[in-house]
């Protein structure tokens, strides 16, 4: 077992008056300029610079990613929790991720709302000599806003998302799924919870794709699911998604098996049962999370609020 842990205390922001804000417009602006030819650099805690903020009190966001989680699996398995999930939220079983479709590449863009030509990070594994995530994620911008933060991750590249402006609390773990969800149910309280479930790729790359294996480990998964919901607290809304697919015993292509992914969200603002008829992307689950917590991206991101789940009219304005 691995793990890494902190609480780092959440640092104080002032509000912004007019002139900061054009001076950190300016700087922004400079900062992409000077990045032109190659990865972009951004501050590890970005000045709110963007729009698209909800007109309501902000409330809490659980993130569970279920690696290597096919639709149609699912679907096949027929998951009680995560398909219950769907029926009292909003849905689509056809959202797409992004090229490389492989897990750090995917999660990045999954937890920033920046695709992987602008966040640069194309490899699959935690490499220190190359740097800290280059462009600000939702856990750097969250402390930015003084909200607490928490990862719970089943692989070790996940140490990425601990460093620097990184989440709050961090906890990594080889022993996969069970011990994943002890930790989110124990750190169910926080404003920005991220589950990252290992066990459904492992299986995959294991024994294949759609193989027996790989469907049990999906009922396992949906049971962890079933228990981090019921821990979390009433104004929590959630996002359940993954980072890819796969076919045979591996993924990373651009077919089909490999970029389609579930895309559901439930919560106290969410439509019930309403199957989504945009296209959803990976890096909109950052949007959306952060438009649900009361901050918006910093520009420069691709992620979009996925308006459509929403049934309150002055959320999907």
């Amino acid at each position: 077992m691995e793990v890494q842990a902190g609480n780092r205390p959440a640092r104080a922001r002032q509000p912004l008056t007019a002139s900061i804000t054009l001076l950190a417009i300016l700087l922004a602006t400079m900062v992409s300029l000077a990045g032109c030819g190659g990865n972009p650099v951004a501050p590890s805690e970005p000045p709110p610079l963007s729009v698209d903020v909800p007109s309501v009190a902000p409330g809490k966001v659980a993130i569970i990613s279920i690696d290597g989680l096919r639709p149609d699996a699912l679907l096949t398995v027929g998951a009680p929790n995560i398909l219950a999930l769907a029926d009292r939220g909003a849905y689509s079983w056809q959202a797409q991720t992004v090229m490389p479709s492989t897990t750090l590449p995917s999660h990045i863009s999954m937890l920033s709302g920046f695709t992987p030509d602008v966040h640069g990070i194309v490899w699959d594994d935690y490499i220190k000599e190359r740097g800290p995530i280059p462009v600000p994620t939702l856990f750097s911008v969250a402390r930015s806003f003084r909200r607490r933060t928490a990862v719970m991750a089943g692989k070790p590249k996940f140490t990425y998302f601990c460093e620097g402006a990184g989440s709050d609390v961090c906890a990594i773990t080889s022993n996969g799924d069970d011990e994943v969800t002890s930790g989110a149910v124990s750190n169910r309280a926080v404003d920005l919870l991220f589950v990252h479930l290992p066990d459904v790729d492992v299986n995959g790359h294991r024994t294949g794709w759609m193989s027996d294996a790989y469907l049990t480990a999906i009922r396992r998964a949906d049971l962890a699911v079933g228990r981090i919901v019921s821990s979390l607290p009433a104004d929590t809304t959630v996002i359940l998604s993954a980072d890819h697919g796969g076919h045979l015993s591996e993924h990373g292509s651009s077919q089909a098996s490999d970029l389609t992914i579930p895309w559901i969200i439930a919560g106290p603002r969410i439509a019930q049962g309403r199957r989504l008829s945009s296209t959803i992307r990976t890096v909109d689950t950052a949007a959306t999370a952060a438009y649900v917590l009361g901050f918006p991206l910093q520009p420069g991101a691709a992620g979009r609020p996925v308006l459509e789940a929403f049934a309150t009219p002055n959320l999907a304005r």
